[in-house]
């Protein structure tokens, strides 16, 4: 939403000259993958088949996955900088 309470809509065309890989069946919003055109039916279009409920639930189950895995390695990333500044500093601090 925006500041003055309206809803927001980002642009969604594909770049001139590309074609998308999915179109949603419903609005025809273009997608540059099926796991996004997936997620898009299951959350916004209430009269999706049966068949469009199970190919949202897997692209909802592999993006939780891919977050976990974000997740993990910015863990990992903060982790070794800190390692890294508190070597530095017990190095620092010792010369």
């Amino acid at each position: 939403m925006d500041d003055d309470g309206t809803i927001v809509t980002p642009e969604t065309a594909p770049p001139t000259g590309s074609n998308p890989n999915a179109v949603c069946p419903y609005c025809d919003r273009p997608f540059t993958r099926e796991r996004l055109r997936d997620l898009h039916v299951g959350e916004r279009h209430e009269n999706c088949t049966a068949d469009e409920r199970a190919a949202y639930e897997v692209a909802r189950e592999a993006e939780s996955e891919d977050l976990f895995t974000y997740h993990l390695k910015v863990a990992g990333g903060l982790g070794a900088l800190y390692a890294i500044l508190f070597l530095l500093a017990i190095v620092g601090f010792t010369l």
